[in-house]
């Protein structure tokens, strides 16, 4: 097992006897499942274990071998006679009831857990020479390596990366020395190494131009990449790049293919060139923790387009937001509650606030997609009253000016196929559980249309399309307390913004 080709070192000529291996993959003399992180070359190590089968001997099926240092393997015996001519398939790692032409490969979808370098397939396959005892087995990579290195304003320790939606099983045929992937897909999370790079292991595969394949959790905010070209996962292969990401500004971040990194045990993939690029795919927004004091500014006016200056426009800081028009009787407070780490807001039953005027908005300044996305959250009542109280929500444009078409999930009548259809509103009205209970709710939006009024679904409002500036600047996030006639106070927590993918 050395070097990642298939050329056969010079095997010396024996009497028959028991067979000693030598093992190794690629250039390296004979070891593996360890790799640094700046190189390429792989090798054993201790307590790996190998299956091999003598093509000629049908009892020397799946013999397992397995090593204590990386170097001197042990197992069988595998026994030949000084006469025979034998053919050795060889596979890493062990796995009890494999054939030579059906070794399952399967990766696991977190990397990160255990390293990514467990999940490196590995084959190999030599004919001997008539009595040959000492065999020389070098192994090839039948898997393909991903690295990602961040870099940009918006990088930082910490991050997340995963692979989207790729296929995590594949069938290695040793006799015919080739691997087929399968039809399992699943998204991975890449092992994270130093100085923000992040590497994984899957399976040969081709990602279509244009489809999200990366998701960066970073600071809470969730970016997606995509590359405008075909990308080709190459089996024995790496394929190396940078992604960018960009800063509060809502500059685009960018995929760069590095075609400068040295060949070795894993040989360079080929890169079809293309443009990339990186959008917020998803928040997670984070809860002003000291509650009101955590409060940027309170915004002395009511959400109207007409009322464009004090609105929680793009150019504000991104962050939590309250509104309270001096015509507002006992106006709700904010807080944060420790115990449910959640943020709280509290109505008194002499409050006249309408929902346009005491709100609770969070301001995201990340840039995001003319696309679908889902708001998740949980909420609930203090149970102070028996009239439970009702939080509203809803999402405005960057500049505050428009509010986006709200969309209902809809089940077809044969099947479980869904989908998402207008939903006639801006804004909705969800009713606490009883008891206190803490209740999970999704809300659907268009950010292709939007509306300069709000509305629950009494009247449909008229949408007009939106444009890029309504979105790659940032969104805002409305809540606000519906109640009225009685002391209330609503808790939310777990607030979550993810694009959505039909």
């Amino acid at each position: 097992m050395t070097a990642c080709n298939n050329e056969l070192s010079e095997q010396t000529l024996q009497n028959g006897g028991d067979v000693n291996f030598t093992m190794g993959i690629g250039s390296t003399p004979s070891s593996r499942v360890s790799m640094g992180e700046t190189g390429y070359t792989a090798s054993f190590t201790a307590n790996d274990a190998v299956g091999i089968f003598v093509n000629e001997v049908p009892t020397y099926t799946n013999v397992k071998y397995s090593t204590t240092d990386g170097t001197t393997w042990t197992g069988g015996p595998i026994n030949v006679s000084a006469d025979g001519t034998y053919t050795y398939y060889a596979y890493y790692p062990y796995a009890e009831d494999m054939t030579a032409n059906n070794i399952a490969a399967v990766v696991v979808t977190n990397q990160d857990t255990n390293g990514y370098i467990k999940n490196d397939y590995l084959y190999s396959k030599l004919a001997a020479t008539p009595g040959q005892t000492n065999v020389n087995l070098t192994f090839n990579h039948a898997l393909s390596l991903v690295e990602v290195t961040l870099a940009g304003e918006g990088a930082a320790a910490g991050a997340a990366v995963e692979l989207l939606n790729v296929v995590t099983d594949a069938t290695i045929d040793l006799t015919a020395e080739t691997v087929t992937a399968g039809t399992t897909k699943a998204a991975v999370t890449m092992d994270a190494l130093n100085g923000l790079k992040y590497r994984a292991i899957v399976p040969a595969q081709s990602i279509a131009a244009s489809t999200p394949i990366f998701r960066i959790s970073v600071n809470g905010k969730v970016y997606q990449a995509k590359y405008a070209s075909e990308m080709k996962f190459e089996q024995g292969k790496y394929l190396a790049m940078t992604i960018t990401l960009g800063g509060q500004g809502g500059d685009d971040a960018q995929i760069t293919i590095t075609t400068s990194a040295s060949i070795n045990d894993w040989s360079e993939g080929t890169s079809n060139g293309g443009n990339a690029s990186v959008s917020v795919a998803g928040l997670d927004i984070p809860l002003p923790v000291n509650g009101a004091s955590s409060i940027l500014e309170t915004i002395a006016a009511n959400w109207s387009p007409s009322v464009g200056a004090a609105q929680v426009g793009s150019s504000k800081a991104e962050g939590w937001y309250k509104r309270t028009n001096a015509d507002v009787t006992d106006p709700t407070t904010v807080g944060y509650d420790s115990n449910d780490q959640a943020l709280t807001i509290k109505r008194l039953s002499t409050s006249t606030a309408a929902w346009n005027k005491d709100q609770v908005v969070y301001h995201s300044s990340a840039p995001l997609e003319r696309g679908k996305y889902v708001l998740s959250f949980e909420f609930k009542d203090d149970g102070a009253d028996t009239q439970y109280g009702a939080v509203g929500v809803g999402i405005s444009a960057s500049e505050d000016n428009k509010l986006f078409k709200m969309l209902n999930l809809v089940k077809a009548e044969e099947g479980d196929t869904q989908s998402l259809e207008d939903w006639g509103r801006t804004l909705t009205l969800f009713t606490a559980p009883a008891d206190a209970a803490w209740s999970a709710k999704t809300v659907y939006f268009s950010f292709e249309e939007a509306s300069t009024s709000g509305s629950t679904g009494s009247s449909a409002p008229a949408y007009t399309q939106t444009t890029d500036d309504d979105v790659n600047k940032g969104v805002n996030i409305i809540f606000y307390s519906n109640k009225s006639g009685a002391e209330t106070t609503l808790s939310i927590r777990n607030i979550k913004l993810l694009k959505y993918e039909e």
